[in-house]
């Protein structure tokens, strides 16, 4: 400190004086660099997460910083990575939405009828259970990857329960009744079913296994769409065909009642009363 003190200036006269004499010169704590966010002055802790369950690792922190008290007018925000994973995961939110809607739609117009293709997706939540249940027996996290699996699993799962409908379908118009064309297509459509999913389940065991690259990246895809084509494959053949029994045999209720008030109505208007 004194040597700066000792600094010499120059006046305007041309004299040399010393900066001690016309400054106090003192030691205080300052910031190496002033950075600001929105005009306000910002300090930035960085670090890199090399865990692959990045989500835990910010909640932890996330909760660690909550404990800490700060001064009054200061605010912690965690950024980085954490943004990235919440978007990422309203996006494939949005996309999970969009696609049963497209799919609903798609079913819609060929099977001709809204009813069939509504049984159909209860196919979708059995698969969301075995894809949870796959996630807690592999210790695998919700990520990203095992996302895009379930968003994978909408497609893949639908397609079976529309093998089982459509064959229901092809046998009610020739005539069948609707237990009868359950059972018949059942028994027909199961080989198919199970070929297809553990096909699609065999195949996605390297990956489960990390047994091939990039493995830690697939793993929660494989794991989840395992877990859900083995659960909706054993479940939509039994949940499938009674939400479909259900819904076919109470519009034909609602329709016998309605014909049965027409018929009623009409018999009425041509009935004459003599006195």
């Amino acid at each position: 400190m004194d040597k700066i003190g000792r600094l010499t200036l120059k006046t305007p006269a041309g004299a040399e004086i010393a900066l001690q004499d016309v400054a106090k010169v003192r030691l205080i704590a300052a910031p190496a660099s002033l950075t600001r966010d929105m005009q306000k002055m910002t300090v930035t802790v960085s670090a890199n997460i090399d865990a692959k369950d990045k989500a835990g690792i910010i909640a932890k922190i996330t909760n660690d910083l909550n404990a800490v008290e700060l001064p009054s007018g200061v605010v912690r925000e965690v950024k980085g990575v954490s943004e990235d994973i919440e978007e990422s995961f309203v996006q494939l939110f949005l996309a999970m939405v969009a696609s049963i809607f497209i799919v609903y739609l798609i079913m819609v117009v060929s099977f001709g009828n809204a009813s069939a293709p509504f049984s159909i997706l209860f196919s979708l939540p059995l698969a969301l259970i075995g894809g949870f249940y796959g996630l807690l027996v592999a210790k695998e996290t919700i990520n990203v990857t095992s996302l895009i699996g379930f968003l994978m699993l909408i497609g893949i799962v639908v397609t079976n329960a529309i093998v089982l409908i459509d064959r229901v379908q092809q046998l009610r118009e020739e005539g069948c009744g609707i237990r009868e064309a359950l059972l018949e297509a059942g028994a027909t459509r199961l080989r198919p079913i199970i070929m297809t999913a553990g096909a699609t389940m065999i195949a996605l065991m390297p990956l489960a296994l990390g047994f091939s690259k990039g493995a830690i990246m697939s793993k929660g895809l494989a794991v989840v769409v395992i877990g859900g084509l083995a659960s909706s494959t054993l479940l939509t053949l039994i949940v499938v065909p009674v939400v479909y029994d259900l819904i076919e045999s109470s519009k034909l209720r609602f329709s016998r009642s309605l014909r049965g008030q027409e018929q009623a109505a009409i018999h009425a208007k041509g009935t004459t009363v003599v006195s």
